[in-house]
């Protein structure tokens, strides 16, 4: 399952913390990593465990479909590769109910799920899930060669009565775990009887023992659940939670509904219907659901719209109950019983049923609040609630069920990327202020929730007060009969969106980036014997085409780079190029690691290098010694090691295995073999920053031989970097009231209204010498970019010239101009333009220097 941008930002804030929070204080950690997942938005203070203050301990938070049990299990991987220091970790993963910890389990150990494929691409396939219950047949060497993951509920392990908790109780089966085990590691032990002092063959033990990575799911549900002392007897090496609505919780990265809604994930806005009655909102859900199936039907992408009945509890007094609701169903609505399922705590209908089954026909779902978290059917687009909205608890999460976006695509059907709500309110405002606090609860922000709320109309027909279309600007025709999909591309799925127009016809609106082709697809597609909309198609592509960019009308911007001939082939230079030319050869390096020196200390183990800061790893040195048993190893072994967990992708793996053999024989001359062992981790890191150090030097050399020794050459044609229809990320598209002429595309990336860069860029616009400019935006896959010893120099702005030659220009402030990284890529511009002869114009522009960007245009230029 791809990845979503709002998850891979999510990830890789989390990447940040834990990566930091190996090697500097968590506060720190934490502050770099809201820097990463969301700039500016998260200024508290970073609030460790109570009682844990040297554990890491983050939250995610997320919406309610925005996939966070898919993050769970990309997130175990990452925490291996940047904080624990075990190649095959072990993870708890708490859920809140006994329901939710089967549906994980489930997923994570069916082969070929998405959360399985994730848990695998991180392992090899080295992975081993096991819920709670199957504790007892963990062998000790089944946690040495696979990661382990162990999904449990959190009540599992309250602690208000130790002796009434099984994962606390001693058991025969788990004592192979404890038989070796080196003398002093902090463990719950036997208090009295003959194994007094000895520690207690407890999973709890277990846990501790290996310093597990612990996955919270819905964390909010947790507040009071699980406190400083279970986490103590746990002794987790790492906590991380994913939750909609953060209580406690170090919240590194936060998702909005919109992203969700924008990556297809989520089905927004949400009609909501106020009934007078039960029967009535009962009546109106089971309409609306046939409504959307007959949609569906032409739609073609295999969705089956199911209802989902919140019920009144069997108490005195109330009407709605399960029997009742089932009843009115089958006797009133005259829906056949085989079409009903019931999921409450007692009738479990849905066991065993795939409701994704193109055979399954199921259409109603009842329950009370079965469903409360863990069932999932994006397919459920009608939510009835016979109860009050108003009456939390439940009601947020079963409205989730019907938030998600089936396949997490986008249907041209816009009554498809819907969700609906029938409710038996009095008054259409209480309902709609109840859901809105059912929104707010489920990770929504107050405004979101509020815009996300739309009244439905008695029939289920667009109106002229709803929202049709996200994109009002795009061109509509209107058709009698709703087209048939089912035999429509891909491509003319994606170029429209339909709905009923609300005067008997159906609305269909077209993307105005779609190609004319698939346009002309469409309009040939929808044709009728009264309706053809092909000669207003052609005369809406006429009109665009007169309103394209330059880019959109075929004007190319081509850029040449920098190359070297080795060879005899014509090499574009990188910065690998330069560390290459730099002499980079790991078999011919200096092996020493300088300063780097291992203290034996009974928790921590301390590293050094030369030139660096200094970095630390915290590990408990008894257990690992005891896990690892040292006196196994040798030096080939622990190079094996070495060379597995710390690859570089730029050398081979001979090279690399030889390079380790031959550091580690130059520190075993004074630190012994078993201490180097205990201390492999921190020996990885030192050889790391070691390599890196190495790699850098070696980048230098090639920068001083490319500007003296070295001609470069331009690489031009195909060889060059060009700017065209083809693409350009803007990353953040400028939206200020300026509007350029002369950009090559209809959107200006990464660019703040009123700053220095703005005030380039104009002055840029309005050069005579102009022809098109383009603004380059920093690391994305259509920038332009050149060389620098260590890393790629992404130059501000771009264009071609009225003559044909092409300016780059790189825009600073007065304060930035004069350091180490500045001069390099001044060096770098100024070999270009040099080895161009004259085709290529390189300025460092910079603020008030020579009468501003225009005047210092005009200079370069001449």
């Amino acid at each position: 399952m791809e990845l979503k941008d709002y998850q891979r930002r999510a990830l890789d804030a989390l990447r940040t913390f834990l990566d930091q929070a190996a090697i500097r204080d968590h506060a720190a950690a934490y502050a770099a990593a809201c820097a990463v997942g969301e700039p500016g938005a998260y200024g508290a203070t970073y609030r460790p465990l109570a009682g844990l203050p040297g554990v890491p301990y983050c939250c995610l938070r997320l919406p309610t479909g925005g996939g966070k049990t898919l993050l769970a299990a990309h997130a175990i991987g990452i925490a291996r590769d940047t904080y624990l220091a075990r190649r095959y970790p072990v993870v708890l993963w708490l859920v809140t109910s006994s329901a939710i910890a089967d549906q994980t389990l489930g997923a994570l150990k069916k082969i070929g799920h998405p959360y399985r494929q994730a848990l695998e691409a991180h392992f090899g396939g080295a992975v081993r899930v096991l819920g709670i219950d199957e504790r007892r047949q963990l062998r000790p060497q089944d946690m040495a060669d696979a990661a382990t993951v162990i999904v449990a509920t959190v009540q599992s392990f309250r602690v208000n009565n130790v002796a009434d908790r099984n994962v606390y109780r001693d058991d025969e089966e788990l004592e192979p775990h404890f038989a070796a085990l080196a003398p002093g590691i902090d463990l719950a032990r036997h208090e009295d009887g003959p194994r007094r002092g000895k520690p207690i063959a407890s999973f709890a033990n277990l846990l501790k023992l290996h310093r597990p990575l612990v996955i919270v799911d819905e964390a909010h549900n947790f507040t009071s659940t699980l406190s400083g002392e279970t986490f103590g007897r746990l002794a987790p090496a790492a906590v991380v939670e994913f939750t909609a609505t953060p209580v406690r919780s170090n919240v590194i990265v936060s998702a909005t509904a919109a992203e969700l809604k924008a990556a297809d994930m989520i089905k927004l806005p949400i009609h909501l219907s106020q009934h007078g009655s039960w029967q009535a909102a009962i009546a109106h859900a089971v309409d609306n659901r046939a409504w959307l199936e007959g949609i569906a039907v032409k739609d073609g992408g295999g969705i089956r719209p199911i209802a989902l009945y919140q019920a009144q509890p069997a108490r005195e007094g109330a009407e709605a109950t399960v029997d009742v609701v089932k009843r009115h169903l089958i006797e009133d609505c005259r829906i056949p019983e085989d079409r009903i399922a019931v999921a409450t705590g007692n009738q479990r209908e849905l066991d065993g049923i795939d409701l994704f089954d193109p055979a399954c026909i199921i259409e109603h779902v009842i329950t009370v609040d079965a469903l409360k978290e863990g069932w999932d059917c994006s397919f459920a687009y009608v939510f009835c609630s016979l109860a009050s909205i108003r009456s939390g608890g439940a009601v947020e999460q079963l409205l989730g069920r019907v938030l998600r976006m089936p396949f997490a695509t986008r249907r041209s059907s816009e009554e498809l990327n819907r969700a609906y709500a029938h409710v038996s309110e009095r008054n259409f405002f209480e309902a709609a202020e109840g859901l809105k606090d059912r929104l707010t609860e489920m990770g929504f922000d107050e405004r979101t929730a509020l815009e996300a709320i739309v009244e439905q109309p008695e029939t289920f027909e667009w109106r002229e007060d709803q929202p049709l279309f996200t994109r009002p600007e795009l061109p509509v025709l209107h058709v009698q009969e709703r087209p048939d999909q089912s035999g429509w591309t891909p491509e003319m799925v994606a170029a429209t969106r339909i709905a009923d127009d609300g005067a008997g016809g159906v609305a269909i609106s077209f993307d105005t980036a779609a190609p004319d082709r698939v346009l002309r697809e469409v309009a040939a597609a929808v044709t009728t014997e009264t309706t053809s909309p092909v000669a207003a198609m052609e005369a809406f592509l006429v009109q665009r085409a007169a309103s394209l960019s330059p880019a959109e009308q075929g004007e190319v911007l081509t850029l040449p780079r920098l190359a070297i001939e080795r060879d005899g082939q014509l090499e574009i230079i990188y910065p690998e190029t330069l560390v290459d030319v730099g002499g980079w050869d790991l078999r011919h390096v200096d092996t020493s690691l300088p300063g780097f020196a291992l203290t034996d200390r009974p928790d921590t183990f301390e590293m050094d290098v030369d030139g660096d800061q200094v970095v630390y790893s915290r590990i408990d040195a008894a257990a690992e010694l005891a896990l690892d048993d040292a006196t196994d190893w040798d030096l080939p072994a622990l190079s094996r090691w070495l060379d597995r967990t710390t690859r570089q992708r730029d050398v081979a793996q001979p090279i690399f295995l030889e390079y380790c053999r031959r550091v580690l024989e130059g520190v075993a001359v004074r630190i012994p073999l078993a201490q180097l062992v205990r201390g492999k981790y921190a020996l990885r890191r030192a050889i790391i920053g070691r390599v890196a150090q190495l790699r850098r030097e070696a980048g230098a050399r090639g920068l001083q031989l490319l500007l003296g020794d070295i001609a470069p050459v331009l690489a031009l044609g195909e060889n060059g970097f060009s700017f065209s229809k083809a693409g350009y990320d803007p990353r953040t598209p400028y939206s200020g009231p300026w509007r350029p002429r002369k950009h090559l595309f209809s959107q200006v990336g990464d660019l703040k209204h009123g700053g220095e860069e703005w005030m380039a860029a104009m002055a840029i616009d309005d050069h005579p010498a102009v022809k098109h400019w383009v603004r380059n935006v920093d690391r994305t896959t259509w920038s332009y970019a050149l060389p620098t010893s260590t890393d790629l120099f992404y130059p501000d702005f771009v264009a071609e010239l009225m003559d044909g030659r092409k300016l780059i220009i790189e825009y600073k402030g007065a304060d930035r101009t004069d350091n180490a990284d500045s001069r390099e890529k001044r060096n770098i511009g100024a070999q270009l333009q040099e080895v161009s002869g004259g085709s290529v114009v390189f300025l460092w522009a910079e603020l008030d220097r020579g009468g501003g960007v225009s005047r210092q245009i005009d200079a370069a230029i001449r």
